[in-house]
């Protein structure tokens, strides 16, 4: 028996089993019984759950598996929602190693664990923790699941019998959300052409699901409840919505996800971005490469993390934030010969630039180049809301897409500075790893207290 729990605990394991453990405590001190999910769970009680959401699907949302799943949890038992969402969790870390770490898995699951821990869980409170979490960190993390075959496949490996059916349940479910339906779509036919033009045939199972994901994004596109709703939203929440282009929703996008990161003070844009100097600060002597990788780092340093300092030193900074974090549109076809307007857009392209540039720099090309395309992908997935009126109301938790790009980019850079050698580099690893560590036990710590309170 010892031997087996042993082996068990091999290449990682134990980092991904102490990630349930960590999960199970937290959600063991919540009761999902208020907003979103007393809603739920007081319209399906005592009625079916398909008399209920059913018709949803023509008077509110396309989401009907995710919600049918969330009633039924609920209905059955919170227990039930407190083991799934801990196994979630758990699903989310083990897939990015599964994909993302091959070598040295034990170090590496542990350094994803603490930067996983990073992340600010409380943000699936924003609308009742059963109902953020089952549209949010479920979809997430059946998303990455689904997203296995195309490493196993790409790598020649053979995939199971069993695993099949498994992996096309979790795309058909984190399809049925908008974001991760894109990501699903998204992913699957370029790693399609991708794998045609590099073996010169395919696999079926990559066409089925790929077809699957297709047919989700026209699922979603065709509900008749997706266009109530976003004509409701409109008229309560962002009444000049439908005046703006294209380009407008898509600056809108950009605009209101670096307003987000600076408001909220996002520790994983942090992270990311200290990696990042770390690793070309002990890499390039070039000062045009450290400058554009301090820029997004001290971004987030002087308006986000430092800004009573920063504002009482320098006033007018504490003008700038404000402008850069503005739940409006600022820039518009009427005040465009204003260049202050255009702050907040040139704000954030020149960040997010930065840090694609940056990124390109520690992989060495474009080509095979996983880290670029995940940060794009997890970008991509943000912006795509500044394309709904909630754009502004949703905006926490609909950034969990991108933040876990971040925190996947994070790994695949930390991979690339552990292989370097030198002693001075080994010195600079073993401080880094324990800021890390350090700031995600912190964050975990705050998680759980904001559990504490908010359960009262």
């Amino acid at each position: 028996m010892k031997e087996k729990i042993t082996k068990f605990f091999q290449n990682g394991r134990g980092a991904i089993f102490l990630l349930f453990i960590l999960e199970l405590i937290l959600t063991m001190f919540i009761t999902p019984n208020k907003y979103d999910d007393k809603t739920f769970l007081e319209s399906v009680t005592g009625t079916s759950i398909l008399s209920y959401v059913g018709p949803r699907y023509y008077t509110w949302t396309s989401r009907f598996l995710i919600e049918f799943v969330l009633c039924l949890v609920l209905k059955i038992s919170k227990y039930l929602w407190i083991l799934l969402e801990a196994l979630m969790v758990t699903l989310v870390g083990y897939s990015i190693s599964r994909i993302f770490i091959k070598e040295d898995k034990k170090q590496n699951n542990f350094m994803l664990l603490f930067m996983i821990l990073i992340y600010p869980l409380n943000a699936m409170n924003s609308a009742g923790w059963a109902a953020t979490t089952v549209n949010y960190m479920w979809p997430l993390a059946t998303c990455l699941f689904a997203l296995i075959p195309i490493r196993k496949i790409w790598d020649g490996e053979k995939l199971k019998f069993w695993e099949y059916p498994l992996y096309t349940i979790s795309l058909i479910f984190s399809a049925n959300q908008e974001q991760t339906c894109s990501i699903l779509c998204g992913t699957y036919i370029l790693f399609t052409i991708l794998m045609i033009i590099k073996n010169k045939k395919i696999h079926p199972y990559m066409i089925v699901q790929s077809i699957l994901a297709i047919g989700s994004i026209i699922f979603i596109l065709t509900c008749p409840g997706n266009y109530v709703r976003n004509e409701q939203e409109i008229r309560e929440i962002f009444k000049d919505f439908e005046m703006l282009t294209f380009l407008d929703k898509f600056s809108l996008g950009l605009t209101s996800t670096m307003g987000f990161i600076i408001e909220k003070r996002n520790l994983v844009f942090l992270l990311l971005n200290f990696l990042i100097v770390v690793y070309i600060f002990s890499n390039y002597k070039e000062k045009l490469y450290r400058i554009v990788a301090l820029i997004p780092f001290f971004s987030i340093l002087l308006f986000g993390i430092t800004p009573s300092i920063t504002n009482t030193v320098f006033p007018y900074f504490g003008s700038f934030r404000e402008l850069i974090t503005s739940q409006e549109i600022t820039l518009t076809a009427a005040n465009s010969n204003n260049l202050l307007n255009a702050i907040p857009l040139i704000f954030a392209f020149t960040n997010f630039i930065c840090m694609c540039l940056s990124i390109l720099l520690i992989f060495g090309n474009l080509k095979n180049n996983i880290a670029i395309l995940v940060f794009l992908v997890g970008l991509a997935s943000k912006i795509i809301i500044g394309f709904s009126p909630t754009v502004f109301s949703s905006v926490e938790r609909s950034m969990i897409f991108f933040e876990f790009a971040m925190i996947i980019v994070s790994i695949l850079i930390w991979q690339e500075f552990i292989k370097k050698t030198d002693k001075q580099e080994k010195k600079v690893q073993r401080r880094t790893e324990a800021i890390i560590k350090c700031a995600g036990v912190f964050q975990y710590i705050n998680v759980l207290l904001c559990i504490l309170f908010t359960q009262k």
